[in-house]
């Protein structure tokens, strides 16, 4: 039930990306363990230098507000094709800073078909879906 509230949240998301040097879009949800929601969407410049991925807009914004890590549950995030594998983009990195590891972060393609990971097994996770 949840999945297809998020997606339809993500879906809509979609609309708000910037990338004009290509068109892989991304759309994030970060949900907090009280509940709130933070919305990202992927930023780029039209020379591929700089680019803000979509759940670091989403963490950013929660970091922002005054969450740490320990309040992050659960991150969405979108990807505007019907690839879940254009995924492979996502900054681990930044998802491992703040979410703990048994929280689940659901990836979906444009058509809500997707795969649920937690935030321990996405650096070991090939996305070959």
């Amino acid at each position: 039930m949840d999945d297809e509230k998020y997606r339809k949240k993500l879906l809509k998301l979609l609309q708000n990306c910037c990338v004009p040097s290509d068109s892989l879009h991304f759309s994030a949800v970060v949900v907090m363990r009280d509940g709130t929601e933070f919305y990202g969407v992927n930023v780029k410049n039209s020379v591929f230098r700089d680019a803000i991925y979509a759940e670091q807009s989403a963490i950013g914004q929660a970091v922002t507000s005054g969450y740490k890590k320990g309040d992050f549950e659960k991150l969405y995030i979108m990807v505007g094709s019907d690839k879940i594998s254009d995924l492979k983009y996502l900054d681990r990195a930044v998802i491992a800073e703040f979410f703990d590891g048994e929280c689940d972060v659901v990836c979906m393609n444009l058509f809500g078909q997707g795969v649920t990971l937690q935030v321990n097994n996405l650096y070991s996770s090939v996305f070959n879906y």
